[in-house]
């Protein structure tokens, strides 16, 4: 019998696991954010999360040639 714990996919992460997600800097993520081209969920007083689907969403809407 195997007893490993399932690991879970998170649905949300903060700013420095969501940048290196998308392969760029916190510094562009937040840009991203202020200029209203990336959505943010404020979860707290000082707590924001980005959606994993709203990541993969935006990585997608910014394809440009090749095949889809």
């Amino acid at each position: 019998m195997n007893n490993k714990p399932t690991k879970i996919k998170p649905r949300a992460v903060k700013a420095g696991v969501a940048a290196e997600y998308c392969g760029f800097s916190r510094r562009y993520l937040h840009d991203l954010t202020a200029q209203g081209r990336l959505p943010v969920h404020k979860v707290g007083p000082r707590c924001f999360v980005y959606d994993i689907t709203d990541l993969d969403r935006f990585l997608d809407d910014c394809r440009v040639g090749g095949q889809s």
